[in-house]
């Protein structure tokens, strides 16, 4: 049998009866006991003569009641509460509402938050008005009443409504974390598509544009710039085929292609040439051993500001600086183009991507025109004390 399969409607309505006949049997112990039989027990069995009819008819109720309350467990209180306040006279224990209690415990977790608590002070204001004698019930032989009852029974109820209300909020939570987490990752997987496509995409479309602007007069330029193409969409379907493994697998089985880090620079540089554009790497500072997320973030970074310099800047060359300071990495790229474009703009999900990739390292990201409106800057500061 699995034990960690969940149980069928049959199987918890079982359950549920079960549990409930056995809560509301408990507080009958102490007057089962209460017997004749015993005569050190006389003078209690003359104060608790035993269960009375109306503490065995609870036990049924209860039984019955349970399973529906997953369905209907306004109505199903109210149901439990009109039996739980007849049998006031005739009762002999807490019985019939720690019935209504077991229903109370569905509550929280089947109607809004606001009604539930209304039903709860609904069942306690009943049990406080027939248990103190209020009503005047015109039953000769009072049971189960008192001040005393009253209070028992208000624990009863409310131990009841909060245990419902713990559950809930626990699967509240739970749900909340599940959903968090699969927007975590619909993120990652966005972030990591789009680094791949979209720079993939934008090399090969100008190279196309290259290849089919000298097709006739230049084929030798030509010819170089479908190679180019070639080896860019190799490239991307080799990442995008690895993603898909990682995918479709959970992520540690089947073949991944190791993470870019950013010593992998060279082949950010040999596609952006490839595409017309001229990159000047400086590295700064010297070069310390970084956690594997980091040298993802920073070179996909970098991959993505290069990518938008080709696609949008308008100009041949761009500046890519890696310091590595004391406590921190700083990745700077620059560009003496427009200024602009579509992802310089401020939107898009070019920029949209780097800044949740530094921003998960708690550093620091700026992009937006160089002083003077000439070219344009993208700026992310890895505080290494965060990131390691």
């Amino acid at each position: 049998m699995d034990l960690h399969r969940p149980l069928g409607p049959r199987s918890r309505a079982a359950v549920d009866a079960a549990a409930a006949a056995v809560l509301t049997s408990l507080p009958l112990l102490p007057v089962w006991n209460a017997t004749p039989g015993h005569p050190q027990r006389v003078a209690l069995a003359a104060v608790l003569p035993g269960p009375r009819p109306a503490d065995l008819a609870m036990v049924a109720v209860a039984a019955l009641a349970a399973p529906l309350a997953r369905l209907r467990p306004a109505g199903v209180l109210l149901a439990v509460l009109g039996p739980a306040a007849l049998s006031v006279g005739v009762a002999s224990s807490p019985a019939p509402w720690v019935a209504v209690a077991a229903v109370l415990y569905r509550l929280p977790g089947a109607v809004p938050r606001r009604r539930a608590g209304q039903l709860l002070a609904l069942a306690l204001v009943v049990a406080a008005l027939c248990l103190s004698g209020m009503l005047g019930w015109f039953w000769p032989h009072p049971g189960f009443g008192g001040p005393g009852a009253v209070l028992t029974a208000c624990l009863f109820l409310a131990t009841g409504w909060t245990a419902g209300w713990a559950v809930d909020e626990r699967r509240r939570r739970r749900i909340e974390h599940a959903a968090s987490r699969e927007r975590e990752e619909r993120l990652l997987i966005a972030r990591e598509l789009h680094d791949v496509v979209a720079h993939s995409l934008g090399v090969i479309a100008v190279q196309a544009g290259v290849a089919n602007h000298v097709a006739a007069e230049q084929p030798e330029q030509a010819r170089l710039a479908l190679a180019s193409i070639e080896e860019t969409s190799r490239t991307a379907l080799n990442e995008m085929r690895a993603l898909l493994g990682v995918l479709r697998t959970g992520g540690d089985e089947g073949e991944r292609l190791p993470a870019p880090r950013l010593s992998d620079l060279d082949g950010v540089v040999r596609r952006a040439a490839a595409a017309g554009v001229r990159v000047e790497v400086q590295l700064l500072g010297e070069r310390a051993e970084l956690p594997p997320g980091l040298e993802l973030a920073g070179y996909r970074v970098v991959q993505e500001a290069v990518t938008n310099v080709v696609r949008h800047a308008g100009t041949d060359r761009c500046r890519v600086r890696v310091d590595h300071r004391p406590g921190a990495l700083e990745l700077t790229v620059t560009d003496e183009g427009r200024g602009g474009g579509p992802s310089g703009a401020g939107g898009g999900h070019g920029l949209a991507g780097m800044r949740e990739r530094v921003a998960v390292h708690g550093g620091e990201f700026r992009a937006g025109r160089r002083p003077g409106g000439r070219g344009f800057e993208v700026s992310a500061v890895f505080p290494l004390a965060v990131a390691g």
